[in-house]
């Protein structure tokens, strides 16, 4: 394994901005040379049998649980897609002792260093203990400070029990034994593959008659698929392409910053199947780097359970909702109030006039800004099917197409 990057952590605090119909967090990889103790210690569960149901909340396809730590309540994100993470204040206020650091680069090469810290998380009753998880400066941005709550329940706790996303019921659910959870045995039985620290989980994706990859299931991102370069290549060497849209515009913000404006590009797949799940014609943006995203918008249609100690993954079908919602065709990020962050070309955003980093006043006839309050109702807003927006010496009405 390679020295300890940010691949995944930075997935946690990248893209807080919205991508069209919903906001998504970024991707990355995290290894090293020799497994630090605060790996092999932790997380683990000392009871031999337990059964975990979490009510959920969602905002813009994240899912949001509450964790007990300190004796507190506490709002965390549940991300497949990411290491488990703190918040740096809550750190200093429970006075979590440091047991390692980590170094390496965000998506967009930037170099981060970050404390790793561990802490028993109480779930439901049940002692997750020793999780290990990496601080952050949440508080350096409203926006991240917003939707990271607390923390994250990331990636390397998913080898303790099998997880089930079960949106259809607002349940987050977590066994010891698969038999004790619903939607088991009517669903398709899908492989599921890990490759060690931090456990992220993979499924295997077709793109064409003869392209098919491995693509992380990735809570924290809202698209149901996003496609790397090589996934990319294949599925147009398959003949598995039928439209392209081109955009520009950023692609989000790390750790490191916001990621710089360049050209972007979105493609209709033909028929994207997950294992041998046929998902039909699906619109995938396209991102720099490996792998490809499954994302959040799979659970729309899927109850998901990911169980990782025997390699499977359970997908119970129990909506036939459409997986391509249509788009405004816009992104906005919320750093000094709203601006538009991305804009697609000939989409209903260009239309009426919008244009890149234009400043946003209002949605829907409410003031935007950057408190948590503000972001929140953009985003909700933002779901909606049609949308008023003011800006300086404009507004319009936009309806998705």
């Amino acid at each position: 394994m390679k020295s300890d990057s940010f691949q995944w952590i930075c997935r946690s605090l990248a893209h807080i901005c919205l991508l069209g119909a919903g906001w998504g967090l970024s991707a990355a990889t995290l290894g090293n040379i020799e497994q630090p103790a605060w790996q092999t210690a932790g997380p683990r569960v000392s009871q031999e049998h337990f059964l975990v149901e979490l009510p959920v909340e969602t905002l813009a396809k994240k899912i949001y649980v509450t964790v007990e730590i300190g004796g507190v309540p506490r709002r965390f994100l549940f991300d497949t897609g990411s290491p488990s993470m703190i918040s740096a204040a809550l750190v200093a206020e429970l006075g979590l002792p440091v047991v390692g650091k980590s170094m390496g680069t965000d998506s967009h090469g930037v170099v981060i260093e970050s404390e790793v810290v561990q802490a028993n998380l109480e779930l439901d009753g049940v002692v997750f203990e020793k999780v290990p998880m990496f601080a952050a400066d949440f508080s350096s941005s409203e926006v991240a400070q917003c939707l990271l709550g607390d923390g994250i329940l990331g990636s390397e706790l998913l080898p303790l029990c099998a997880w089930q996303m079960d949106l259809q019921s607002s349940i987050l659910r977590c066994a010891s034994d698969l038999e004790q959870l619903p939607h088991i045995k009517a669903a398709d039985r899908q492989k599921l593959s890990s490759f060690g620290y931090p456990h992220t989980p993979f499924l295997d994706i077709r793109l064409g008659r003869r392209a098919r990859s491995l693509a992380m299931f990735d809570t924290g991102s809202a698209p149901l698929f996003v496609i790397s370069p090589p996934d990319l290549n294949g599925a147009e060497k398959a003949g598995g392409i039928s439209a392209r849209t081109t955009g520009v515009g950023s692609a989000g913000t790390s750790l490191g910053g916001q990621a710089p404006c360049r050209p972007q590009q979105k493609v209709r797949l033909k028929n994207l199947s997950v294992g041998e799940l046929k998902q039909g014609s699906v619109s995938a943006m396209r991102r720099s780097i490996a792998p490809s995203l499954i994302g959040a918008t799979l659970l729309d249609r899927y109850v998901v359970t990911l169980d990782i100690r025997t390699g499977a993954a359970y997908l119970d079908r129990y909506s036939r909702k459409p997986m391509n919602p249509s788009s405004f065709g816009f992104a906005l990020a919320f750093e000094d109030g709203a601006h538009v962050s991305l804009l697609w070309d000939d989409s209903p955003a260009t239309v009426v006039g919008l244009d890149l980093g234009q400043k946003i006043l209002s949605v829907n006839g409410v003031p935007t800004n950057s408190s948590c309050a503000s972001i929140q109702q953009t985003l909700n807003d933002l779901a909606q099917e049609r949308i008023e927006l003011e800006w300086p010496g404009g507004s319009a009405v936009i309806e998705r197409q």
